[in-house]
C-alpha cells in the first residue's frame, strides 16, 4: 500500500509539473503576441485551424508536418518552452509595437523604453530559480490566489468594528459588582430590588464561571477549585434569595445576599483583563501626557472608593442603630421616609469621624456605635494618608517633567536674549521644544533584544509586527505558509522608526530605499506637492487612506490581463481629485508607503509628513532578498509577485503615480 502511495504521489508531481509548464508557456506565448504585430503560429492540420480560429486559447496537438514552400515556424509547445530561453524571430520588415509588460525573457533586454525595470538582485534571483516548480506533496499543498480587487479611496470616518466581547464582558462583571456595592448595604433600610435584578445576577455569574476558573488556573489548582465551589456556592445563595424573597425577612435577606461583596476580590483581574492599562498606554503616548492621565485616573478611582466607603459606613451605622438603644430609635428616625432617614445617617456618619470626636464616641450607648466611630475614625486616617501619598508621588513626576521642559526654555531664552530673531521664528523654536517634550523615545528592536532572551525576543518581534505587516496581502500569505519567513522577516529584516511630531520623512525627486508600513498614528502625504503648515495644521481635514477590514488595495490600475480578469470601475470626479491639485492623504495604521521599491528602482513622487508621534516598520529590498536567499519556494513567488507588480504599475497613467497607490 505504502508503495502505491509513493508512486501516486510521484505521479502527481509529474503532472503538476507538465501542467505548470503548460501555464507559462501559454503566459509568454500571449504576451509575445501582444507586443508583435504578426502572429507566429505553427503549422497545422485544416480541422485544427478552424477550431484554434473559434477558440483562440485551445493549445493545439503537435502532429507532423506536411510540407510547405513556406518556411517553418518555431515550435511553440507550451510543454517544451523556456520562458527564460525562449527566441522568437520577427521578420525585419516588420517592427514590433512598444510593450511594457514585463516577461522573463526581456528582463535584460535594454533600458531605453520608459518602464519600470526589476532590480538587479530580483533578476538574478529569477535566473538562479528558473521555472517554478511545485515541491510540495499532494497532501501537504496548500491552494493560493490572488484576490484581484478594485480598490478605491475612503473619504474619511471608519465604519463600526465588531465589537470587543472581552472588553463587554469585564464591563458588565465591573457594573454588577459596583451595584452590588451599593444596593446589598441599602437592605438596612429595608430597600428591597426587583425580582429581574436577580435573575440577571444568576444568569450572568452562572455563564462567567468559565471565566473565572481559566483566571484562577483551572481545575487541577487548588486556588481554581476554591473558586469555583466558592461561585457555586454565591449563585445558590442569590437562586435561594430570589425564589424565598416573599418568605424572608431584611435580616435573613442580607444573610444571602451579603457573600456577594466577596466578589469584589476580582477587581485587580477584571481591571488587568480587560486591558485598561494597554488602553491608557496607548493613546496617551509621551511621558508627560501619561503622566497626567495618571494622576486624573488615581484621582478617580480614589474618588470612587471613597463615595462606596461613605456608602457603606452610612448604613452600618443605620443598621447600628435600629436597636431599642440605638441612635436612630433616639433621634426617631424609623418612622421618617427611606432618603429622609439616608439622608440624616450620612450626617450622623460623617459627624463621627473626625479624630476630635473621639471623646464623644467613647461615650456612645452600645458597644457597636463606639466599634464603629473608632474603626471609622481610624480608616478615614488611613485612607487619607494613602491618597496623599499616590497624589505627592504623581505631582512630583509631572513636576519633574515640566522642568525638563523648563529648563530648555530657559536656555533657548537666554540664548535668544543675546542673538535676537524675529518673534515668528522664536514661536516655531518654543513650539518644536514643547514637542520634543511629548515625543515618545520608543526603545528600538536591538534594545528590546538587550533586554529580553533570545526566544522571548523573537515572539515578542513576531507578534508585534505580524500584526501591522500582513494587512498586505502576499507577506500575509508567505507568513500564514512558510513560519521561517515569519520569524526571518520581523527578526532580521524589519526596524521601526519613531519620528517627531512634523517630520518630513522624505520629499519628492529622492531616491526611495525602504518601503514603509504605518505602525501607530498617521501621517500626511501630497503627490507633486509639498505638504503646507495649514494642512499639517489641520490634519483631519486630510482625506483618509486605509485598508477596510484588513484587506489589500488591489489594483488602483490593473495591468491588461488584469482588466480582462475584473474590469476596473469608473472613477468619480470627487475620487481622483478632478483636474485641481493633488488632496492630502491621510495615511493610518496598516497601511504603507512605497512598495515600488522593494521591486524596482524608485524615486519618491511626492511628500510625507509625520503626525504626533507617529511609528513606523521600515523595509528595503536588500534585506528581503537576504531573508529569502536559499528558500526556492518563497523566492519564486516573490519573483512572480514582482513580475505581476511592474505589468500593473507600467500600464498605470503617469498621472496617477504616486508613494502609496498600492498596485497588488
Amino acid at each position: 500500500m505504502d508503495d502505491y502511495q509513493e508512486a501516486d504521489g510521484v505521479g502527481i508531481k509529474r503532472v503538476m509539473s507538465q501542467i505548470e509548464q503548460l501555464i507559462q508557456g501559454l503566459l509568454a506565448s500571449h504576451e509575445r503576441r501582444l507586443s508583435n504585430p504578426m502572429q507566429v503560429r505553427a503549422i497545422r492540420s485544416r480541422n485544427m485551424s478552424q477550431a484554434s480560429a473559434d477558440i483562440p486559447h485551445m493549445v493545439p496537438e503537435l502532429r507532423p508536418a506536411s510540407p510547405d514552400p513556406t518556411p517553418n515556424a518555431p515550435n511553440l509547445n507550451p510543454k517544451t518552452l523556456r520562458p527564460q530561453t525562449s527566441q522568437i524571430s520577427v521578420p525585419s520588415a516588420v517592427q514590433p509595437t512598444h510593450s511594457r509588460q514585463v516577461t522573463p525573457s526581456d528582463e535584460g533586454s535594454a533600458h531605453g523604453d520608459n518602464t519600470f525595470r526589476l532590480h538587479v538582485g530580483w533578476v538574478k534571483r529569477q535566473e538562479e530559480q528558473g521555472s517554478y516548480r511545485m515541491t510540495k506533496s499532494f497532501n501537504n499543498m496548500r491552494s493560493y490566489s490572488w484576490n484581484f480587487v478594485v480598490a478605491t479611496q475612503r473619504e474619511g470616518g471608519q465604519k463600526l468594528c465588531p465589537p470587543d466581547w472581552k472588553g463587554l464582558w469585564v464591563a458588565a462583571a465591573f457594573a454588577l459588582i459596583l451595584f452590588d456595592c451599593i444596593s446589598i448595604p441599602l437592605l438596612a433600610f429595608s430597600v428591597r430590588e426587583p425580582w429581574a435584578i436577580d435573575l440577571i445576577r444568576v444568569v450572568f455569574w452562572t455563564l462567567s464561571m468559565p471565566s473565572f476558573l481559566r483566571m484562577s488556573g483551572g481545575l487541577c489548582s487548588f486556588k481554581g477549585a476554591a473558586e469555583v465551589v466558592l461561585e457555586i456556592t454565591l449563585v445558590i445563595l442569590v437562586f435561594v434569595g430570589l425564589v424565598q424573597a416573599e418568605n424572608l425577612s431584611t435580616r435573613t435577606q442580607f444573610v444571602f445576599r451579603g457573600p456577594e461583596l466577596l466578589r469584589l476580590r476580582h477587581a485587580p483581574a477584571l481591571y488587568h483583563l480587560g486591558a485598561f492599562p494597554r488602553f491608557l498606554v496607548r493613546w496617551n503616548r509621551g511621558e508627560l501626557r501619561r503622566l497626567e492621565v495618571r494622576a486624573a485616573a488615581n484621582l478617580i478611582i480614589t474618588l470612587m472608593v471613597c463615595f462606596v466607603g461613605v456608602h457603606l459606613l452610612t448604613c452600618t451605622w443605620f443598621a447600628a442603630g435600629r436597636v431599642p438603644d440605638g441612635w436612630a430609635t433616639d433621634e426617631g428616625l424609623l418612622e421618617q421616609p427611606v432618603w429622609e432617614q439616608y439622608r440624616r445617617t450620612l450626617e450622623f456618619a460623617l459627624s463621627r469621624i473626625p479624630p476630635s470626636k473621639t471623646t464623644d464616641n467613647i461615650m456612645l450607648t452600645t458597644q457597636m456605635e463606639r466599634g464603629i466611630a473608632l474603626t471609622a475614625t481610624a480608616m478615614a486616617l488611613l485612607f487619607g494618608s494613602i491618597f496623599t501619598s499616590i497624589v505627592t508621588n504623581d505631582m512630583s513626576d509631572i513636576r519633574r517633567v515640566r522642568r525638563q521642559q523648563g529648563e530648555a526654555d530657559c536656555q533657548l531664552s537666554d540664548f535668544l536674549e543675546t542673538f535676537p530673531v524675529s518673534w515668528s521664528l522664536e514661536r516655531q523654536l518654543k513650539d518644536y521644544l514643547k514637542q520634543t517634550v511629548k515625543r515618545v523615545s520608543l526603545p528600538t528592536k536591538h534594545e528590546m533584544h538587550s533586554l529580553l532572551p533570545d526566544l522571548l525576543y523573537a515572539q515578542l518581534c513576531c507578534q508585534a509586527f505580524s500584526a501591522v505587516v500582513g494587512r498586505h496581502q502576499m507577506f500575509s500569505s508567505l507568513m500564514a505558509k512558510y513560519p521561517a519567513f515569519q520569524h526571518d522577516l520581523c527578526v532580521k529584516s524589519l526596524t521601526n522608526w519613531t519620528v517627531a511630531p512634523n517630520e518630513v520623512l522624505f520629499s519628492g525627486g529622492l531616491s526611495c530605499q525602504s518601503m514603509l508600513f504605518v505602525a501607530y498614528n498617521f501621517v500626511l502625504y501630497k503627490a507633486n506637492g509639498f505638504v503646507s503648515a495649514a494642512e499639517r495644521s489641520n490634519p483631519g481635514n486630510a482625506r483618509t487612506w486605509s485598508i477596510h477590514r484588513h484587506n489589500t488595495f488591489t489594483p488602483i490600475v490593473g495591468s491588461k490581463q488584469l482588466a480582462m480578469i475584473v474590469p476596473a470601475k469608473p472613477k468619480s470626479k470627487k475620487q481622483t481629485g478632478g483636474d485641481g491639485p493633488s488632496p492630502v492623504l491621510r495615511v493610518t495604521p496598516g497601511h504603507w508607503m512605497c512598495e515600488a521599491c522593494l521591486w524596482t528602482p524608485w524615486t519618491y513622487l511626492g511628500q510625507a509628513v509625520a503626525g504626533t508621534s507617529t511609528s513606523l516598520l521600515c523595509l528595503s529590498h536588500s534585506q528581503l532578498l537576504s531573508i529569502s536567499a536559499g528558500h526556492s519556494d518563497i523566492s519564486a513567488e516573490l519573483v512572480i509577485h514582482a513580475r505581476l507588480f511592474l505589468n500593473a504599475l507600467n500600464d498605470t497613467p503617469d498621472e496617477q503615480l504616486n508613494d502609496v497607490a498600492t498596485i497588488l
